[in-house]
């Protein structure tokens, strides 16, 4: 038994002995992986700081070349062109007041009449971010407020002011010479930072840059607009500048037609005149920036600008009650929307979606009445939801304009009215379901229809070898299906998202 119990000992004293062997292995084996984890890691940083400054010294070589021969042909004689006076909002039949039905049995199967289709717009990549070198980390620091959301940006501010000996074209190509200055560059880079971390859209980019603008070099001086203009070509965007009545003019712009701003047609492409507003004529520098491209009046994501002041509203429908959900919306964010340009093409509404703080209230309670139900259930109770949670003003009567609202607008507000509930529709359906959805327009009043992938009836269209069944947000009551009777013998316009 005493031999067994040494044979054991001396056992188990191998087998550490074995173990811190194989311990030191491990821990050397571990120590090299991770050595050479460190070196290669260490080359790939060199690499890409080697490719950042070749990046950079390319693009400032460009930049230098572009902005010399953009200064030389600035000094040219500008062309005085007429201005175009603001296109208002085209003011659509009077919508139907909502009805309320109530039906006891499944609507017909019937097609309905249909005639224009709208593609969905174009993917348009977000104008990309240049390699500008950063500013000194230690360079001083200046604040400037969009909505209420405070940015920075580093900028020696006594350094970087300037002025215009006059606005004569000689006077704005010094100033253009002058702004093609390095110590121009972290500023700018700091503004497109900017417009990364507040997830603005080209739109919004413009804003930011022009309240920057005026903060530095003062509220609606020519200065502020030169700089304006500069940043903007810098960063790739089309712009134009103009002298109207001793005052420098913006001229920007977009893929879509907006309303309420005057424009001067350059090259049959309308550049909107952002302020002053106003008819007669202006002298236009229409000198290309190489690589230009026309802003995007699309947003594929709403802006952070987080932390200003909230309102909260409940929501609930009354079929089915449980469908409820108290929810807030950032002002600072409805600031942002109500100066945001006024346009017809609904489906750039639609695709806006609804803010990240909307949705994390909305969605979780949607989301747990919803669970287990069918496609088509899952629909009628979103439908239902819509149609009843919220109350119904026309746009002339509650802010006595034509304005379409975006979704998280129409929480905001105490009502919405047809386009505004099938755009909120549209949303909850594709982000919740992830079923396709198009906006249906006949005169005066605007729907939607679903893409159900399980047999659905009810009066529907047929669009690239799918139906789509009509689901009215604004026909209270109304199942899937369902059609106001006025519209339908009407053909339907059909607008893709």
């Amino acid at each position: 038994m005493k031999r067994i119990a040494i044979i054991l000992m001396e056992l188990a004293l191998a087998l550490t002995a074995v173990a811190q062997v194989d311990r030191g292995a491990y821990e050397r084996q571990r120590q090299q992986i991770q050595d050479r984890y460190n070196k290669q890691r260490q080359q790939a940083q060199q690499r890409y700081g080697a490719a950042r400054k070749k990046a950079e010294a390319e693009y400032a070589a460009f930049r230098k070349k572009a902005n010399e021969e953009y200064a030389a042909a600035v000094q040219r004689s500008w062309l005085k062109m007429g201005v175009e006076p603001a296109v208002p909002k085209p003011k659509e039949p009077a919508p139907p007041r909502p009805p309320r039905v109530q039906v006891d049995k499944l609507p017909t199967t019937l097609p309905l009449p249909q005639g224009e289709v709208v593609a969905p717009p174009a993917k348009v990549d977000p104008v990309p971010l240049p390699p500008i070198p950063e500013a000194e980390p230690e360079a001083p620091t200046m604040q400037f407020a969009l909505y209420g959301a405070t940015c920075e940006v580093h900028t020696a501010t006594e350094g970087l002011r300037f002025r215009l000996q006059g606005l004569d074209e000689k006077s704005v190509a010094a100033a253009w010479k002058l702004l093609s200055a390095e110590k121009y560059d972290g500023l700018l880079h700091d503004c497109m930072e900017q417009r990364e971390a507040k997830r603005l859209s080209d739109w919004g980019y413009l804003c930011l840059l022009g309240r920057m603008s005026e903060q530095l070099l003062g509220k609606g001086s020519n200065e502020a607009v030169l700089l304006q203009m500069y940043l903007l070509a810098q960063s790739g965007y089309r712009v134009r500048i103009g002298r109207k009545d001793e005052r420098l003019v913006l001229l920007v712009p977009f893929n879509r037609d907006i309303y309420s701003y005057s424009y001067i047609n350059i090259d049959g492409i309308r550049h909107y005149m952002l302020a002053p507003k106003g008819t007669g004529s202006v002298y236009v520098c229409n000198v290309e920036f190489p690589r230009e491209r026309v802003a995007n009046i699309l947003m594929d994501r709403l802006p952070d600008l987080g932390g200003g002041a909230k309102r909260s509203r409940t929501l609930q429908g009354e079929k089915f009650g449980t469908m409820k959900a108290t929810v807030e919306v950032d002002k600072r964010l409805t600031d942002y929307l109500n100066d945001y340009p006024l346009s017809s093409a609904w489906e750039y509404y639609a695709l806006a979606g609804l803010s990240d703080g909307v949705k994390e209230a909305l969605y979780p309670a949607l989301r747990t009445q919803l669970e287990g139900k069918s496609k088509k259930k899952a629909a009628a109770m979103l439908l239902d939801f819509v149609q009843t949670a919220f109350d119904y003003a026309t746009d002339q009567e509650q802010f006595g304009y034509e304005r379409p609202l975006f979704g998280d607008e129409s929480i905001y507000y105490p009502k919405n009215d047809c386009e505004d509930r099938s755009i909120f529709y549209s949303i909850l359906v594709r982000d919740l379901l992830g079923l396709d959805v198009v906006l249906v327009q006949w005169p005066g009043h605007l729907a939607t229809a679903v893409a159900f992938t399980e047999e659905v009836g009810g009066d529907y269209f047929t669009l690239d070898g799918r139906r789509y069944t009509v689901c009215d947000p604004t026909y209270i009551g109304a199942p899937i299906g369902e059609t106001m009777p006025q519209f339908k013998d009407v053909n339907a316009k059909l607008i893709k998202l």
